[in-house]
Order: structure tokens, then sequence, then C-alpha cells
């Protein structure tokens, strides 16, 4: 029954060509527009090559001085997160890690690259691959050794085809030797990078430890969990050791670090709230997408309730041959749907050829920070996502057609009557 379902679907696509057209499209458009934004949103809250633990690793970004139920957040300070973080026992790895950048210039054009300054265990927990050489290790970090691992597209930049393992590259006028090469990171990659080189050998002066350690800083802590459930552990004892801190300024009551995963970062309404908001977070993302797609599922009714007028003369025979109203029904939405999905496929293939434009018009309002082509990365997750979207949207805009198509009398259909 599917199969002939199948086969008269397209059948009736290809009998009416200008219908056809239409309707595919405004679902490719549709669907392209919804294939680079869920691609571009798991890139920052996906599992990944480079990330392949997303789901237990906690990233801590900032500290929140509470005072009663409402707080102020603070990039991190080095000495904070080596007094009370980096001493944690319950986390099964945890890294100390910032973000930076510098310029580089080559044939008299500038260009920025993005740096990161990390530990040894920043390499346990993530996964990067590497194509030359090898990460710098616990005594390369503390003797501050001036080494860098760079990434494909920073060696194709700085040395073409040839190999980068054991050459020099400038950072802010210092040499640094490369001893390693990794593939690139996706572009929203919160591991992703340029260059990574110890943070001991950041050349920006860090505070000496102090009493009480400022928490104004630069810094981030990555902490890897012995399981996903072993996250909530990881949460408190971080809560416990807050607690037991007494802000030195007395206006604040107390003070809140709260290590996220990066889903949970991503539910976070705004960078001010300590707590992510799912609940908001799903509606606000629902409500979007309803209301993109509604204005398509629009059009889509009123070509079908016109492609169903056209066919009245058939579904008049086939009632008066027996068919029943749920077999037309359901045919018309099976069709409805074979038609979504092949716009939807049309639609995936153009987000990915269009994907480079994009980067192309982002780089033309920034020509100092380059994104590379190719950072457009189409998951499983993401394709799932929009098959079942496709569905939705075929089933959504067939089920009214199909139903005043099921009503319609086979005299009625017959003599060709309006629906």
């Amino acid at each position: 029954m599917l199969k002939n379902y199948i086969k008269l679907a397209f059948k009736v696509m290809l009998r009416k060509k200008y219908f056809t057209f239409l309707t595919l499209v405004g679902i490719s458009f549709t669907i392209m527009i919804i294939t680079i934004t869920a691609a571009f949103i798991d890139q920052i809250v996906g599992a990944s090559d480079t990330e392949p633990n997303r789901g237990r690793t906690l990233v801590l970004k900032e500290v929140f001085l509470m005072k009663d139920d409402r707080g102020r957040p603070d990039e991190v300070s080095l000495p904070f997160l080596q007094r009370y973080i980096t001493t944690l026992r319950t986390p099964e790895r945890i890294s100390i890690y910032r973000d930076g950048g510098y310029v580089s210039a080559r044939n008299g054009v500038p260009r920025a690259h993005r740096l990161k300054y990390s530990d040894e265990n920043f390499w346990s927990i993530t996964n990067f691959k590497f194509l030359e050489g090898r990460p710098f290790d616990a005594r390369q970090v503390k003797n501050a050794s001036r080494v860098v691992v760079i990434s494909e597209e920073l060696k194709d930049y700085y040395f073409g085809e040839g190999n980068a393992a054991g050459k020099i590259i400038e950072l802010f006028g210092i040499p640094f030797r490369v001893i390693g090469v990794v593939k690139s990171a996706p572009l929203l990659s919160d591991a992703g990078s340029d260059a990574w080189i110890p943070y001991t050998a950041d050349p920006a002066p860090v505070p000496p430890p102090a009493e009480w350690p400022t928490i104004h800083g630069q810094y981030k802590a990555m902490l890897l969990a012995r399981s996903g459930e072993d996250a909530e552990k990881v949460k408190a004892e971080i809560d416990a050791r807050m607690r037991k801190i007494v802000p030195p300024n007395p206006q604040f009551t107390s003070v809140k670090a709260n290590a996220l995963t990066a889903l949970q970062h991503f539910a976070k309404v705004r960078n001010s709230d300590p707590d992510p908001d799912f609940a908001q977070l799903f509606t606000a993302l629902f409500a979007c997408l309803f209301l993109f797609l509604l204005i398509p599922v629009i059009s889509l009714i009123n070509l079908n309730i016109s492609r169903i007028s056209e066919r009245a003369a058939e579904i008049g025979v086939r009632k008066s041959f027996g068919a029943s109203s749920s077999t037309l029904a359901g045919q018309f939405i099976v069709e409805n749907i074979i038609l979504t999905l092949t716009g939807g496929l049309i639609g995936v293939i153009l987000a990915y050829l269009f994907s480079d434009a994009l980067i192309l018009m982002l780089n033309a309002f920034d020509p100092l920070f380059q994104i590379s082509f190719g950072q457009f990365i189409l998951s499983w997750r993401v394709v799932a996502f929009c098959i079942g979207c496709c569905c939705f949207f075929g089933f959504l805009s067939g089920v009214y057609p199909a139903y005043r198509m099921s009503k319609m009398h086979p005299v009625n259909a017959l003599k060709g009557n309006n629906l």
C-alpha cells in the first residue's frame, strides 16, 4: 500500500510541474534556513569529534557575587581557580584556560587569529586529532615553555604544504616553537582555536597569590565528570566549597560558581543569570520554529486545496468504487509528506552549498578576522531534526485539505464541484 502511495505521489508531482515547483521552492527555502540555524546551534551544544564528552564536561565561565537572590557575574581569575577549583576531588580531570587572540601580517595584509592559553589537562578532556607532533605536557606548562600547537588552517597560512613541527612562529613578537598540528575544530566549539600555548607562557602578568584571590579575571575551568550522573556531584562539591567563602565586600552575602554543560550555558536566558532556564529556552525555540513554519504551512494548505479541487473527478471515481474517506485522507497526507521530504532534501543540500556564501558575507563585515570555509558541519542530529521538521510540515499542511477531501460526496466530486 505504502509503495503504491509513493509511486502515485511522484506521478502527481510530475503531472503538476508548476504546482510542484512552487511547493518545492517554499519548502526547500524554509528547510534551508532551519538547517543552517540548527547546524550552528548543534556546534554550540552538541558532541563532536573534538569534544565527544560534552554531556559530562562542565565549564565554569563566571563567578557570581550574590546579594540575596540576585547575582553580579564576574569572569574568573587564575589565582581563584587555582585555589578553589583545581583542588576539587570529584572531577576526573580539571583544566584551566582562557581565550585570547593576536594579529599577524603577511604581504602587508593583517589577519586576526584566535589564541587559547591552556594546561596539559586540556588535551585529555578534548579529543583533537594530531596531524603532526604532540600536545604540550605538564613539564612544559610548569617551565612556561614557549611552545605552541596550531590548527591545520593556521599551518597552511604560515607554512603551506610543508611540515610545521619544529618551526618557529611569532606571537606578540615572541618566538614560539611549533610542537603539534591538529585538525581544525568547528567554528563555534568552545575548545576550538587557531593556536594553543601553555597558560604559564602568557605574556600578560598574573597577580601573585593572596589571602583573598581576586575574582576578576579572564580564565575559565573545564571539568570532566566521571559520568553524566557524576556531573551533579561535581556541582555539589563546588557549591559546598563556595559556601565556605566569605566575600571581602560586605554588600555581598555569598559567592556562587556554576559549572554547566554546553547545553545548560545555552539555556541561560541572560549571561547574568546564574542558572539555566530550559522551560523558557524550549518555549522560545518552539515559538520561533512555529511562527517561521506558519506562513509556509498556510501557503501550502491553500495550494493543496487547489490541487484537491483539480483531482475531484479522481476522488469521485475512487469513492464510487468503495474507497473509504480514511484511505483517501491517509493517501493524501502520505503524498504531502513525501513532497515535503523531497523539498527538505533539496533544502539540506542548498544549506550545505550556501553555507560558504554565508561565511563569505560574514568575512566581508570583518576583514581582519576571517572565518575559514568548510565550517558548516551537518551531524546526524541536525539531519534527524530536519527530517522531523519536514514530516511535521507535511502532516500539518496536509491534514486540513485531506479532511476536506474525505468529506466530498462522490456525486459532487464527479460533477467537479469545488470543496
